[in-house]
């Protein structure tokens, strides 16, 4: 029987951003990884991985990580024996790293003193918009104000300025944002006049939905996007240079949280691979520690704080709900994610022009929700190997994109076929050509995109807090706990928010 300070379970981003800063404090840190890589959600794969270990391993992985394959053509088994994904590198999902990864991850690199010696380089892209049928260019978000001609001109028909968006941006007070939690989208476009133009309305839903993947902008928090604009955007662009929307990490996304992994090695942190917890121990209302389990046999892991980083709804898998306060139980269980459909398409050439390849492209609708949806499905979409080159082999591309659905949608194949079917027919619509550059397709299903969705009833401070309440040493980390920002961000304000609460240090967040 070993003992630590802290035994973190899982190691997505949330845990590993929290585990790192605890052992940089001193303390004797264990991560507990069920998987045989870092990363959670934000973990890569190299497509000979596919045909050295099979269809079956893609597909356990796929489960592992809340998603499913709803379609691949030519079949996966064909695929896998075929080498067809060999020289490309897949995320699981879509993983644009947000500021390119100024934000939240650069907090936490500059807090841990940097990543040692291992390179994490994220190649930066613009964005555009297509409405209705029209390109819209946006700039680096250092010149916001730069904005599309046409966007321009129904501003000023509408006597109104870009950044009536974003309200008082640097002045907005912890209180205020707490309030703006509770307020949707649709609201506040239509409170600042925006909502009089339907194409500002859609610009700017397409804004919302990337940073909540939410398609309803009637259930997007506003709160979660002007929290992000004032606290990481505004401070980001006020350091000078050029800042962007999003970024694409070199060799994969999985870069990022193997450097941190390797960082918490460089401190005195352990890292167990492969090895899954089966329970939380409890004494009374205190944790002592965990079991864990391997090829039918169990270990005890004693320590007197446990950091649990998967969604926060699976937590009564592994201590008794009667455990804890009865309010923070049903609030746990009427929490909601958000899922996604994941498209993957490698092509024989670049059948897009170059002003959209360099770009982040968004759409507010590819399928209307008259087709049974609950709102009209958005996609946001790259040719990622035009941005970043090493994830698709020599004179090959790879399109990525992922298409918000509800977490019900997400699990419902016949509306997922429907979004399937509809991707590539859109594309084609845009881009003439496009099906014949299609070497191979593949479209994975994520039903937890976002673990407890950014929205007016659960967004930023409207998740559960990082300490549990009622529950001595038992703490949360990632997206569904308290965190701000977008995608991994979120999950990494979050092991700093949890980091914080261990340790009484002022991180900086709030």
């Amino acid at each position: 029987m070993e003992e630590y300070d802290a035994v973190v379970i899982g190691a997505g981003v949330g845990g590993l951003s929290a585990a790192v800063l605890l052992a940089k404090e001193g303390m004797k840190v264990l991560v507990v990884e069920k998987e045989d890589r870092v990363g959670g959600r934000a973990l890569s794969l190299r497509g000979e991985e596919l045909r050295e270990k099979g269809s079956a391993w893609y597909r356990r992985l796929l489960t592992g990580q809340y998603c499913w394959l709803a379609e691949a053509r030519p079949g996966l088994e064909e695929m896998a024996g075929s080498g067809t994904l060999d020289g490309y590198v897949l995320d699981l999902g879509y993983h644009g790293v947000s500021v390119a990864g100024e934000g939240y991850f650069a907090h936490l690199r500059d807090l841990i003193g940097g990543y040692g010696s291992r390179r994490v380089v994220i190649k930066p892209f613009l964005t555009g918009s297509w409405i209705g049928g029209e390109f819209y260019r946006e700039p680096p978000l250092s010149r916001s104000t730069d904005v599309d001609e046409k966007i321009q001109a129904e501003l000023d028909r509408l006597g109104k300025n870009y950044l009536d968006f974003f309200g008082k941006l640097l002045a907005y007070t912890p209180e205020e944002l707490e309030e703006l939690d509770r307020v949707s989208l649709h609201d506040h476009l239509v409170n600042i006049g925006f909502a009089e133009s339907g194409v500002l309305y859609d610009y700017f839903r397409c804004i919302g939905t990337l940073i909540t993947t939410i398609n309803d902008p009637h259930d997007i928090s506003i709160g979660d996007i002007l929290r992000y604009s004032s606290q990481v955007l505004a401070p980001t662009i006020l350091k000078g240079g050029e800042v962007y929307v999003g970024g694409f990490t070199e060799g994969g996304v999985m870069a990022w949280p193997e450097a941190v992994a390797g960082r918490l090695r460089d401190l005195g942190g352990e890292l167990l691979l492969g090895s899954e917890v089966r329970r939380i121990e409890m004494e009374g209302n205190a944790v002592r520690g965990v079991v864990l389990g391997k090829d039918g046999e169990e270990a005890f892991i004693r320590s007197p704080r446990v950091i649990f980083n998967p969604p926060v709804q699976e937590l009564f898998r592994f201590v008794e709900e009667k455990v804890f306060p009865r309010d923070f139980a049903r609030r746990v269980k009427s929490l909601y994610g958000y899922g996604s459909v994941n498209p993957y398409i490698g092509l024989s050439g670049l059948p897009v022009p170059e002003e959209h390849a360099r770009r982040l492209m968004k759409t507010p609708c590819v399928v209307p929700r008259s087709e049974g949806f609950s709102w009209d499905v958005y996609m946001a979409w790259n040719i990622q190997s035009f941005i970043e080159p090493t994830c698709a082999p020599a004179g090959k591309h790879l399109f990525t994109a992922y298409l918000p659905l509800t977490e019900q949608e997400s699990r419902d194949r016949e509306l997922v076929m429907k979004v399937v079917r509809a991707v590539p027919d859109f594309l084609e619509g845009i881009y003439p050509g496009f099906r014949e550059c299609i070497d191979w397709e593949l479209y994975t299903v994520c039903t937890r995109l976002e673990g407890v969705a950014k929205s007016v009833t659960q967004a930023g401070s409207l998740k559960p807090d990082v300490m549990v309440p009622g529950v001595a040493g038992l703490y949360l980390a990632g997206d569904t706990a308290r965190g701000y920002g977008v995608a991994m961000d979120c999950a990494c304000s979050s092991g700093i928010l949890c980091a914080q609460a261990i340790t009484g240090r002022d991180y900086g967040l709030r």
